[in-house]
C-alpha cells in the first residue's frame, strides 16, 4: 500500500505496510512471488510477516518475548561482509550472511547482568563482544573460554568495538564513569600476540571507534555532550607510531537539543534534530542536508503523531542511509527509512514493529535488521535502489 511521494520528501519513494494488521496480503504475496527464503529458523511457528516489498535473502524466527517487557538486541556484519551476527539476552549468534546458516551460537553468561553490550565480526573468524569491564573474543573454530581483556583501571560497559580489516587489531570504547567530564577509554589489543598493546584516551562520552580501509590507522569519534550544545569530532591513531594521537579533528557544533543515536564515519555524522534527520560535516561543521521524518504509520493511532529516530546506520561504502523512525508515543509501528546518502530523500520505507537492531554491510548492498516485540525475528535483505 502505497502513499503519495510527497509525503516522503522524495520522488517515487515507496512505503509499504507491515505488521499483523496486514498478515493475510502479505502472505498472499509471500506465496507467490517468493519474496523471502526462510533459513533454518529457530523453534517456533512463524507468526510475524516481513514488510510487502522487502527484497529478502533470509529470516530467521526467534522467541517470543513478553508482551510488558520488549527485548533487546545487536545486529552487526563481520569486516568483509560474509558473516552476520545477533545477540540478545539469549546469547549472541552468528549466520553465514549468504544463506542464514547458523554458524555458531555462543550462549549468554549465568553472571547477571553480563549481557553483550556491542558485538564485533573479523574477517578472520573471530566474534567479540563487550562487556563490562572488557571484552571477550571467540574464535568461531574453537569450543573453548574465550580470550578476555580488561580496561586498564576501572570502566563501565564497551559500548563499540572494532576490528581492523585484516583482523590483527581489536578496539573497544567505553567510559571511565558517567560523569561526561570524565575522558572515556580506548583500548587497543594486538591480536597476533594476544596482549593489550595500548590505552588512548577518547572522548567524554562513548560514541564509536572505526579503522580506516589501511588497516593501521585509528578513528576514535570524540563526543562532548550528546543532547544539548556539544562537538561531534575525531581523533587518529597510528600502529606505526606506537598508536600515538597523530591528528584531532575538533569536531562541527552541534545544535542546542540535537538527540542521538548517531552513526560516523571519517567525513560525516547523522544525528536528529527538530523533527527532522541531519547529517553534517565533520570537519567543516557545514550542514549537508536536513530532512523530516516520514509520517507514521498506516497503522498508527494517530495520523499526525510526533516521531523519533531510534536507529541509524550507514556503510563505509555505498550510498544508503538507514534509520528507524517511530512514533514518540508508541501508538503504531515504526518505520524502516532507506535514504540516499547525498541529499537524504527517502528511497523507500517498511512500517516494522519493535526494530530492536540494525546494521548495513560494508560494501552498502544488503542490511539486517532483528525486532524485539510479539515473536522475534531477524532478516537479511538487499538495499533498495
Amino acid at each position: 500500500m502505497s502513499v503519495r511521494p510527497s509525503a516522503l520528501n522524495a520522488h517515487g519513494a515507496r512505503r509499504w505496510r507491515g505488521g499483523l494488521l496486514a498478515a493475510p496480503a502479505i502472505a498472499c504475496i509471500l506465496a507467490l512471488g517468493g519474496v523471502a527464503t526462510p533459513a533454518a529458523a529457530e523453534p517456533g511457528v512463524r507468526q510475524v510477516p516481513l514488510p510487502p516489498g522487502l527484497a529478502s535473502v533470509w529470516r530467521v524466527d526467534g522467541r517470543k518475548v513478553d508482551a510488558y517487557s520488549a527485548g533487546w538486541s545487536l545486529a552487526t556484519f563481520s569486516t568483509d561482509g560474509k558473516l552476520v551476527g545477533i545477540a540478545d539476552d539469549g546469547g549472541t549468534r552468528i549466520y553465514d550472511a549468504s544463506d542464514g546458516r547458523l554458524v555458531r551460537m555462543l550462549p549468554a553468561p549465568y553472571s547477571t547482568g553480563q549481557f553483550a553490550y556491542s558485538l564485533a565480526i573479523s574477517s578472520t573468524g573471530l566474534v567479540a563482544m563487550g562487556r563490562v569491564g572488557g571484552v571477550e573474543v571467540y574464535e568461531l573454530d574453537e569450543r573453548g573460554e574465550p580470550l578476555k581483556f580488561f580496561c586498564g583501571g576501572i570502566c563501565g560497559p564497551v559500548s563499540a568495538l572494532a576490528f581492523s580489516p585484516n583482523g590483527a587489531w581489536l578496539a573497544s570504547q567505553a567510559a571511565r564513569s558517567t560523569l561526561e567530564t570524565t575522558p572515556g577509554l580506548v583500548n587497543v589489543v594486538d591480536l597476533r600476540a594476544g596482549v593489550r598493546s595500548a590505552e588512548l584516551e577518547a572522548s567524554a562520552t562513548r560514541a564509536g571507534v572505526m579503522f580506516a580501509a589501511d588497516g593501521g590507522t585509528l578513528i576514535a569519534a570524540n563526543v562532548t555532550r550528546i543532547d544539548g550544545t556539544g562537538t561531534f569530532g575525531m581523533r587518529r591513531f597510528l600502529s606505526s607510531a606506537a598508536w600515538r594521537r597523530t591528528r584531532d579533528v575538533a569536531g562541527a557544533q552541534v545544535p542546542r537539543g540535537s538527540v542521538g543515536p548517531y552513526a560516523f564515519n571519517e567525513r560525516v555524522a547523522v544525528y536528529s534534530f527538530r523533527g527532522n534527520v541531519e547529517l553534517r560535516e565533520v570537519a567543516t561543521g557545514a550542514l549537508v542536508w536536513a530532512r523530516p521524518f516520514v509520517p507514521p504509520g498506516l497503522d498508527s493511532a494517530a495520523g499526525n503523531a510526533a516521531m523519533k529516530l531510534e536507529l541509524v546506520a550507514f556503510a563505509p561504502r555505498g550510498d544508503a542511509l538507514l534509520g528507524y523512525e517511530s512514533p514518540v508515543d508508541g501508538g503504531g509501528p515504526g518505520a524502516l527509512v532507506v535514504r540516499r546518502m547525498a541529499d537524504g530523500d527517502v528511497v523507500a520505507v517498511y512500517d516494522v514493529v519493535g526494530l530492536s537492531a540494525l546494521a548495513i554491510a560494508p560494501d552498502g548492498e544488503r542490511f539486517m535488521y532483528s525486532t524485539g516485540v510479539g515473536r522475534t525475528y531477524t532478516a537479511l535483505a538487499r538495499v533498495p535502489r
